[in-house]
């Protein structure tokens, strides 16, 4: 259980289903707060609670909280006392590596998962958004595979831009236009967005004189009408620097300097998340990851110390 969900039951709160999918069903409290039940192999998150099997429940079905169980009004009751809680993983400042080193780290880590995996969904960004870091001028002649790439290359390609140049009203400006794109509870536009906030968000905390950036917060309110509850709320999480548990631990090792081998181990698991949505998150975080590149200077990956290459 995530200690968002465990805060959630703990104020019995009474409410209604917000939608029920295979794996998962979104519970919505009158208060507005949103938790959902999920099966064990599920990601873990902060408003996620794990279950070992889903009730079957219809949409629109209410339901009560009373200690740490919810009763459905259908008669299906569901006790949570025993579960163990799981708390967003903590990155101490004082092992972060060195500011000017992540640019290097960036392109080492892309190099070397990239060798080893087809991308999907956005992912397909990865490389030219890279390419354009490296040439700044060029994304080296990419041409996007399908309808939907190509009309959404183009503001990736100037959030990548804006990015280098440090320009933050011009990346979530460019960003907006994400919102909403794409199927399913969490478009692949919203989840992009997200993994670019998540990365923004962690810059800014653990590089505060390097990024002295606002809060986008008011930007993050300006998104409510442009995408569903879940995504929207998923979007605000991400943008306070809370995502699922594979994202935190593949942003902590990145920003720790772990070896290259478990950074790919972990961008593994990311990257099985939905049919895109890893690859969508990861895209976001590492076009993010640009903002520490110094502008006017191309970034090369030669004469890598051997402990950033792996």
């Amino acid at each position: 259980m995530g200690e968002a969900a465990r805060g959630w039951l703990s104020q019995g709160q009474r409410g209604k289903v917000l939608a029920a999918v295979t794996h998962a069903i979104y519970l919505l409290a009158e208060d507005g707060e949103l938790v959902w039940l999920a099966t064990a192999e599920s990601p873990k998150h902060r408003r996620c609670i794990q279950s070992a099997a889903l009730p079957r429940l219809a949409v629109d079905s209410t339901f009560t909280i009373q200690g740490q169980s919810i009763n459905f009004k259908s008669g299906k009751k569901l006790d949570f006392r025993d579960l163990r809680i799981w708390e967003t993983p903590a990155l101490p400042v004082s092992e972060v590596i060195e500011f000017e080193i992540l640019p290097y780290k960036l392109f080492a880590v892309v190099e070397s998962f990239l060798a080893r995996e087809t991308p999907v969904g956005y992912g397909t960004f990865i490389q030219p958004v890279l390419q354009i870091a490296k040439n700044r001028d060029s994304s080296n002649g990419f041409q996007p595979e399908n309808i939907l790439t190509t009309a959404v290359w183009p503001i990736i390609e100037r959030i990548a831009r804006a990015c280098l140049a440090h320009d933050l009203p011009a990346v979530l400006q460019q960003a907006e236009s994400l919102i909403g794109l794409g199927e399913g509870l969490t478009p692949s536009g919203d989840d992009f967005t997200g993994g670019l906030l998540f990365c923004i968000y962690w810059l800014q905390k653990l590089y505060p004189t390097h990024l002295p950036f606002n809060n986008p917060s008011r930007f993050i309110e300006s998104l409510c009408n442009k995408t569903n509850l879940i995504s929207f709320t998923m979007l605000k999480d991400l943008a306070d620097g809370h995502g699922v548990d594979t994202l935190h631990q593949f942003v902590n090792a990145f920003l720790i300097g772990q070896p290259m081998d478990d950074l790919r181990q972990i961008a593994s698991e990311l990257l099985h998340i939905g049919h895109s949505t890893g690859w969508d998150l990861l895209t976001g975080v590492l076009t993010g990851m640009l903002l520490t590149c110094r502008i006017g200077k191309s970034v090369t990956i030669h004469h890598f110390a051997q402990d950033y290459t792996g």
